[in-house]
Formats: C-alpha cells, structure tokens, sequence
C-alpha cells in the first residue's frame, strides 16, 4: 500500500492510499468514499485518474451524459 494524495474540489490536496495488486494495477483505498462525496460523484459518473507516478494524481469527472463536470481547483479547460 501507498500514501497519495488527489486534489480537492477546493484548493489543497485528499489524503488517499492506493493499493498496488501483483499485475501492476492500482487500486483507491482509503480516502475514496470522503472523495467521491467531496466531488458529488455518484453512479453513472466516470472519473479519469493521471498519475504523475510521485504520489499525485490529477483527475476529471464526466457525469452521466459524458460532459466534463467542472471544479473550482480545475486548472485546465
């Protein structure tokens, strides 16, 4: 396992822990259900992680109809 940390939808970062299984894939553990709240992400939503591979992920939130849901911390269009 392994500390993260995911921007906020204010200004700072979400403390998260990832998980790393034998194949290389990775997982959100600790952190993602106070994450997912703190963004309003709910079922029919789809998030793209990026990790920086330093302990940092930025994302982006797609809602149901595949539109970009937009944050106050988003630094890109």
């Amino acid at each position: 396992m392994s500390s993260c940390a995911c921007p906020m939808a204010r200004p700072g970062l979400w403390p998260s822990e990832v998980m790393f299984d034998g194949e290389g894939q990775m997982f959100l553990h600790n952190g993602w259900r106070c994450f997912a709240r703190s963004h309003d992400i709910e079922a029919g939503h789809f998030v793209v992680f990026k990790y920086d591979g330093h302990n940092d992920f930025s994302f982006k939130v797609l809602d149901g109809t595949m539109c970009r849901r937009h944050y106050h911390s988003d630094e890109d269009d």
